[in-house]
C-alpha cells in the first residue's frame, strides 16, 4: 500500500501482494560507450531491476536511439525501461531528482529505488542480489531503515569532511552517513516519500551526502554492507591508509568548485558553522600555503575556491560553472 507520507504505525506494511521490487534511476550525459556498457553490467546481474529509468541530461537527448537500440537487442534482460529527456543538463543531482519523481509516481513504499552512474556499472555479476538481500535482513529488524549500500561515509561537520572508519571495523551492517551514489545505494521508497527527493540545486557533487544526512535527520538509518566495503578496499589497494587529507593543491577544476560551493551550503543550511569556518579556512589557506611553490597552480585554486565560496553565500546554485568535457 502507497502513503503520502510515514504511516501512523513504525511497522512495515505487508499488504502489497507482490514482493518489494527494485527500480532503478540511470543519468546520462554524451557517453554512449558508457550507457553500453551499464546496460551490459545490468543484465548480467543475478537479481535484474525490476524497472529502469533513463533519464537524458543532454538536451540534444543523444542517447534516446541508444536506450531504444539497448531495449530492441534484449540487452535490458527483462528490465521494464523508460526513456526521459531532461531538456536540459540539470546535472547528476537534478537528473536523479527527476528520476525519483517518475519512480514515486508507481513504486509501492516497500520497494527500493537505486540510483545509477552511467559511468560505473556494478561490478559483480551477483552484488545487487547480496545487496537486496542486506537491505532486506535489515528492515526486518527495523523497518525506519532509509538505505544500504556497497560503501558508506561518516561525515565530521565540526571537520567539514569525510572521516576514515577503520578497515578492522568494515564487517555485518556498517553505520553510514551516506551512501553514495556510484555504490548502488537501496533507498527505500517509503523514505523517500517522507523526505523528498535528491536537491536538485546542488547541480554536481555531494547530492549524496545532503540527501544522506537529510535522511539522517528525519530518523531513517542508512547502512553500508561492511564485508563488501571491506573487499572494495583491498581490490582498490585501499586498506591501511591513514586517512590524513592531502596538503597539496591539484587542478583548479570546475568539480573543485562545485565541491566547495555545495559543501558550503550544506553546512550552512544545516547551521555547523564551525564546520563553515574550518571549510573556508581550508579552501583558501591550501592555495595560499601552496603560493610559494606553485604560484599559477595556488593562485588558479585560490580565485576558484573564492568564487565558490561568494556564490554558496549569495545563494547562487544550480549549473553556474559549465562543466568541461562529457561528465
Amino acid at each position: 500500500m502507497t502513503h503520502a507520507g510515514l504511516p501512523d504505525t513504525d511497522e512495515p506494511d505487508h499488504a502489497s501482494a507482490a514482493p518489494p521490487a527494485l527500480h532503478g534511476v540511470l543519468v546520462t550525459y554524451r557517453r554512449p560507450g558508457d550507457l553500453a556498457a551499464m546496460f551490459e553490467g545490468l543484465a548480467q546481474q543475478q537479481r535484474r531491476l525490476d524497472t529502469l529509468v533513463v533519464i537524458d541530461n543532454d538536451p540534444a537527448e543523444s542517447a534516446r536511439e541508444a536506450v531504444a537500440g539497448q531495449v530492441a537487442a534484449g540487452t535490458a534482460g527483462g528490465t521494464a525501461v523508460t526513456y526521459v529527456a531532461a531538456g536540459a543538463n540539470l546535472g547528476p543531482a537534478g537528473g536523479i531528482a527527476l528520476g525519483m519523481r517518475h519512480v514515486l509516481t508507481h513504486a509501492d513504499d516497500l520497494d527500493w529505488l537505486v540510483p545509477l552512474d552511467d559511468d560505473d556499472p556494478p561490478r559483480s555479476p551477483g552484488v545487487l542480489a547480496e545487496l537486496e538481500r542486506f537491505a532486506t535482513h535489515l528492515r526486518d529488524g527495523d523497518p525506519r531503515v532509509g538505505a544500504v549500500g556497497l560503501v558508506g561515509g561518516r561525515f565530521s561537520p565540526d571537520l567539514a569532511r569525510g572521516v576514515r572508519i577503520p578497515d578492522e571495523l568494515l564487517t555485518g551492517a556498517v553505520r553510514a552517513d551516506w551512501v553514495g551514489s556510484g555504490n548502488l545505494p537501496l533507498y527505500s521508497v517509503r523514505a523517500v516519500r517522507a523526505v523528498g527527493v535528491f536537491d536538485e540545486r546542488l547541480f554536481f557533487g555531494f547530492d549524496d551526502l545532503e540527501y544522506g544526512l537529510r535522511m539522517g535527520a528525519a530518523g531513517f538509518g542508512l547502512y553500508a554492507h561492511g564485508d563488501l566495503w571491506h573487499g572494495e578496499r583491498a581490490a582498490s589497494g585501499r586498506l591501511a591508509l591513514d586517512g590524513s587529507p592531502d596538503r597539496t593543491v591539484g587542478d583548479a577544476t570546475w568539480r573543485r568548485y562545485y565541491s566547495v560551493r555545495n559543501l558550503l551550503h550544506i553546512l550552512h543550511q544545516r547551521g555547523d558553522r564551525r564546520g563553515e569556518a574550518r571549510l573556508v579556512a581550508r579552501s583558501l589557506g591550501k592555495p595560499l600555503a601552496n603560493l610559494p611553490r606553485h604560484p599559477r597552480l595556488g593562485a588558479r585554486n585560490l580565485a576558484l575556491n573564492a568564487r565558490a565560496i561568494v556564490d554558496a553565500y549569495r545563494g547562487r546554485m544550480g549549473l553556474t560553472v559549465r562543466p568541461a568535457g562529457k561528465s
